[in-house]
């Protein structure tokens, strides 16, 4: 988990402050991170020894409290009875046993007060009270004698004078005082007494809220005050589903699961309720050091399942796993982030002996077994636990400006690079295609080639055969021929080809020739040579006439055709 992970909300339920201890001790133990001495606690120092084997402080035992369904009211005396039924003849028998003046009906004709079923009328006779049956009364010839009123029987509470009469329903209590000042609980029920019993509170509910409601000023009163502790004699307790309460008598422990009690006897006190499920919570911000030093806040969520409360109760001063583990985190984390410096805590991977990457995990690695011990130790069960670092406003704007700094800088340079890589590749590329282009010309220029010596060998071998098969018609025109017939044939033929060549010059406008030889001379000329030099006639050898077809009668004639027939077809 990198430092700007998120911690995960809580999914569950967690318990309600403990009643026991004050709104500002409760604030106090919230607020570890303030304090600046790093001295440890009882719960850390006896965590830190090891001493698995150490005994609490406070004995674990059964207690038996009553379940306020449960209470018994005192016994019928002649101050207090407990009415039977709800009908009205149960409660005139009530006040009649306590000593109580019972006015029957005697008013008629619709004079004077009538009292309807269901009720009560209240009538003061020289400051004595008096209760009206149903019917009709008549009390105005009567000296000193006040009509008061009538109320519903229904009524929770009904006081009249020095007489009280009080309706407990289901799930609902009140607190008494006897005649020796004892504070005694009323439970479901109804009942009727008079002084020196004292109602000290109204019927409440005890089940609306959960924990402990404790007497004090005449009041019943919820949650955790100085000025309404819930270690008193006179205390309703709910214990709701999911927890078990913690109850404590002298120096023995014991818990009680969900339910509604009530403490009425000296020295039992209500120490809170332990929640038994798993649950997580996100503890308060940790605010550490690390060794440069520079300040860090740490967000930790935890997530643990309590098995023995007790235990942890008997072990350190709390009732919740977590309350006591933020403690130890705290000073966990303040030895862990204290040995490192900045720049390993923004560079996980530079930490000696911690392979990873993630600063969460480093420290989830380094703290998990010490809390989990911990935890075992007391009767819980560490089973998840999260980090999330982070920096104060004004240090973290500062590392974000300077992080935006670096990224532009790593971003014009990756920019630059991604520039150069593109131009290379494209001239990689432009050299790829030229290399292509030429190979495709030379390769084309050599089948070319190919081709033209495969058309060049095919025209030069059908000429040779055109040559062959035209001597061979020569030849096999000649046959049977003599000598002298074949010679004026050639003759005519040449003639023939002569007379052609000179039409053909004549047509032209203007006719050059040109020399094939040296000076002008055609090469094969011999006699044009000894004309220019005469001193190499000697070496100079005649020229022979050919033999065969062309040979000739006179050397005279063959010389001068040797001298005349290049000329004539020359240009």
């Amino acid at each position: 988990m990198s430092l700007d992970n998120k911690i995960p909300s809580t999914t569950s339920a967690t318990a309600p402050p403990p009643y026991g201890v004050t709104a500002n001790e409760a604030k106090e133990k919230k607020s570890f991170k303030k304090r600046e001495s790093s001295m440890p606690t009882g719960l850390v120092a006896a965590f830190s020894l090891g001493d698995d084997k150490k005994k609490p402080h406070l004995e674990i035992g059964e207690l038996k409290i009553e379940r306020v369904d449960e209470v018994k009211p005192p016994a019928n005396s002649a101050n207090f009875q407990t009415v039977e039924d709800d009908s009205d003849d149960s409660y005139l028998a009530a006040f009649e046993a306590i000593g109580v003046s019972i006015r029957r009906a005697s008013g008629c004709l619709g004079i004077g007060h009538r009292v309807l079923p269901g009720h009560i009328g209240l009538i003061s006779r020289r400051g004595v009270p008096e209760f009206a049956s149903i019917g009709q009364h008549y009390t105005y010839n009567e000296f000193r004698t006040l009509w008061q009123g009538t109320r519903p029987l229904s009524d929770k509470i009904i006081k009249h004078k020095n007489v009280t009469i009080c309706n407990v329903g289901s799930n609902q209590g009140a607190f008494i005082q006897d005649i020796k000042h004892n504070i005694i609980p009323l439970g479901p029920g109804r009942y009727v007494f008079k002084q020196p019993y004292k109602l000290l509170t109204s019927v409440v509910s005890t089940i609306d809220r959960d924990g402990a409601m404790a007497l004090q000023g005449g009041r019943l009163l919820y949650g955790a005050s100085s000025t309404a502790p819930v270690n008193g004699r006179a205390v309703f307790v709910k214990v709701p589903a999911g927890y078990v309460g913690l109850f404590r008598d002298g120096n023995t422990i014991g818990e009680k699961p969900p339910g509604e009690y009530v403490i009425y006897k000296q020295g039992m006190e209500f120490l809170g309720n332990a929640n038994v499920q798993e649950y997580g919570k996100n503890l308060d911000t940790i605010r550490v050091y690390t060794k440069d030093p520079t300040p860090v806040m740490v967000d930790v969520y935890v997530r643990v399942e309590l098995y023995q409360p007790r235990i942890l109760r008997g072990k350190t001063q709390y009732i919740s796993l977590i309350d006591a583990l933020e403690e130890l985190v705290a000073l966990k984390l303040k030895d862990t982030i204290g040995a490192l410096t900045r720049n390993e805590l923004q560079n996980p991977n530079e930490i000696p002996d911690y392979k990873g990457s993630s600063l969460a995990e480093y420290l989830k690695a380094v703290s998990t077994a010490e809390l989990s011990e911990f935890a075992k130790s007391v009767g819980g069960s560490l089973l998840s636990i999260g980090f999330r670092v982070h920096y104060e406003d004004s240090y973290q704007n500062a590392m974000n400006d300077q992080a935006v700094q670096t990224l532009k800088v790593d971003t014009r340079l990756k920019n630059a690079n991604a520039v150069a890589r593109e131009e290379k590749i494209i001239a990689e590329g432009k050299k790829v295609s030229h290399l292509v282009i030429e190979q495709g010309r030379i390769t084309a220029e050599v089948e070319r080639v190919e081709k033209m010596a495969v058309a060049k060998a095919k025209a030069i071998r059908a000429i040779a055969e055109a040559e062959a098969a035209a001597i061979r018609t020569v030849a096999n025109a000649y046959k049977g021929l003599d000598q002298q017939a074949i010679q004026a044939t050639v003759l005519e033929r040449l003639a023939a080809q002569g007379v052609q060549k000179v039409k053909e010059i004549s047509d032209k406008t203007t006719v050059t020739f040109v020399p094939e030889g040296f000076s002008g001379m055609n090469s094969i000329d011999l006699a044009a040579l000894r004309r220019i030099s005469p001193a190499s006639q000697g070496n100079i050898p005649e020229p022979e006439p050919p033999s065969g077809l062309f040979q000739s009668t006179s050397q005279q004639e063959s010389k001068s055709r040797a001298r005349v027939a290049p000329r004539s077809f020359a240009g």
